[in-house]
Order: structure tokens, then C-alpha cells, then sequence
């Protein structure tokens, strides 16, 4: 799983996430992906938490020196975390995200003590002078696409429960910041999802909308849907079914769920569906 990246074609590469592909790397709970696409040009997806997703890249072997830029799926503090040791990041990378992500945030579950959620302020202090907001559908570079804004249909699954502007539980966040990327390969789409707060199905059908002679060739990141009923998770394959590549895969850990694996690996084979974990490499 640890394979160095292959020239000339896209390269998926996963620095963070709940749980290892790797003995070797350290896991947490938070999202952090490198995409390298052919034209040699390098692209985070994500932070992490903590500065895991450095340590993960030294002991991998990868430079994280001069990425061409880093995009923020959403403004909670595993994804953006990371954002606190932006520092160290040499050239300076510009920070795409929806202007939305700098708000507060508080989970709030009963009997648990309230959890600040929000991007942490030393992420929001050292990024903010490279931020650059991104709204709707925007190209970020070849073949390499930011989605947000993403519609949601009336009575679609966006899980967004719990999440509060204000510790008292008041002032429910509807996460509008929420986004995912799209890249496009001679095979197919290529999406990855940080939480995927829009829904799953919104965002296969935003990204279909916009790309409709194309086929999903793979999904890769959190989906948010470990508490989805069934009727949700069979709405998600149907969704997947009907734009999927003969080679599709589904790589996805974080939110996502045992159980939601369980469902797609049904539905598509164990063989097409996989739990993400630090350290996967991904070639396409």
C-alpha cells in the first residue's frame, strides 16, 4: 500500500484518517489526502487534526514542500486542525475553502460535555492570509475541480445533526461550507469527500449534473452515514449505480461506518469496496 507515486498518472495518496493501512503510520480522527495529479502539480485535501498528516508524509517518504495548494472540504476542526502548523508548510501554499468554513462550531450530544468543533483560532490565524474563497463549481487546476454549494434536495439525507453556532445548543449550523473534489482521468471521475455533510447522493448528483457524459470511477474519503437507515444506504448505491465505471471503486473510512461498507461491499463486491486508512496509495 505504500507505493511511491507513479508518473503521469494520478495518485491518491491518504495521510490521515480514523484507522491505518499501514503499522507504520499513525492514525487519528480527522481526514488528510495528497492528490498528485499527472502534470506533476501536488494538491492536499484536508489537514487532519494535528500535524499527523506531516509525520505521516516524513515517514512515507513524501515532500509536502511547495504544494500547489491546499483545499478544505469543510470548516470542522479534523479537517482544518492540521491548518495550525501551516508554518511549516515551505512555499506558502494558497487555502481554498468555502468563506463559510471560519465560522464557529459546537457538537452537542446529550450527556457528553459540548465540543468545540469549529476550525481551532491558531489554524484560522496562520492560514487566513493565504485564504481564497471558492463558491459553487470551480476549476483549481487540470482536470482538478472544487464542488460546493452542493443543492440539497427536499428530503435528501444531509447529516448535519448536532452542530450548533452557539454552546447552548442554539443556532442549528447548516455546514453550507461543506465541499468535495472532483478529478477528472480518461476513466472516469475521480471524488473525494471529507464528510460529505451535503449528502451523499446530492453531491453524486451536483458532481453529475456538471459532468453528465462521464462516469464515477471511484469515491474516496467520509461519507458521514455510520447512523444512515437502510433506505438511505439504498439510495446512496442506487445513486452510485446508475453513474458508476465498470472498474468503479470505493475507498472510504473516517464517517463513513462499518456498516456502510458492509452495504456496498453487497452491492458492489468486497473487491470493489475498502476501508481508507493512512497509508493507502491509489493509482489511476
Amino acid at each position: 500500500m505504500m507505493l511511491p507515486a507513479e508518473t503521469g498518472k494520478l495518485n491518491i495518496t491518504v495521510l490521515v484518517d480514523d484507522t491505518v493501512a499501514s503499522e507504520e503510520l499513525a492514525a487519528e480522527h480527522g481526514v488528510s489526502i495528497l492528490v498528485e495529479l499527472p502534470n506533476g502539480r501536488r494538491w492536499l485535501v484536508d489537514t487532519g487534526t494535528t500535524d499527523i498528516f506531516m509525520e505521516n508524509a516524513r515517514r512515507m517518504g513524501i515532500s509536502l514542500d511547495d504544494l500547489a495548494g491546499i483545499a478544505i472540504t469543510h470548516g470542522h476542526d479534523d479537517h482544518t486542525g492540521g491548518l495550525t502548523f501551516y508554518s511549516r508548510l515551505k512555499g506558502k501554499p494558497p487555502v481554498y475553502g468555502h468563506p463559510y468554513i471560519w465560522h464557529k462550531s459546537y457538537q452537542i450530544k446529550p450527556g457528553q460535555p459540548v465540543r468545540v468543533t469549529g476550525m481551532p483560532y491558531l489554524a484560522r490565524k496562520d492560514a487566513a492570509p493565504s485564504f481564497q474563497a471558492v463558491n459553487h463549481v470551480t476549476r483549481l487546476d487540470d482536470d482538478l475541480y472544487f464542488f460546493t454549494d452542493i443543492p440539497r434536495a427536499p428530503g435528501s439525507f444531509a447529516p448535519i445533526a448536532g452542530n450548533f453556532f452557539n454552546e447552548d445548543g442554539t443556532g442549528p449550523v447548516p455546514l453550507i461550507d461543506d465541499a468535495s473534489i472532483v478529478i477528472k482521468t480518461p476513466k472516469g471521475l475521480v471524488v473525494i469527500i471529507g464528510c460529505g455533510h451535503a449528502g451523499y447522493t446530492n453531491i453524486l448528483n451536483a458532481i453529475h449534473a456538471a459532468f453528465p457524459g462521464e462516469k464515477l470511477l471511484a469515491v474516496i474519503g467520509g461519507l458521514h452515514l455510520m447512523n444512515a437507515g437502510e433506505n438511505v444506504l439504498a439510495e446512496a448505491v442506487d445513486c452510485t449505480r446508475r453513474i458508476k465505471a465498470d472498474d468503479f471503486v470505493f475507498y472510504c473510512g473516517h464517517c463513513t461506518g462499518e456498516n456502510t461498507l458492509r452495504y456496498f461491499s453487497q452491492a458492489f463486491g468486497e473487491k470493489a469496496v475498502r476501508p481508507m486508512g493512512a497509508g493507502r496509495v491509489l493509482h489511476f
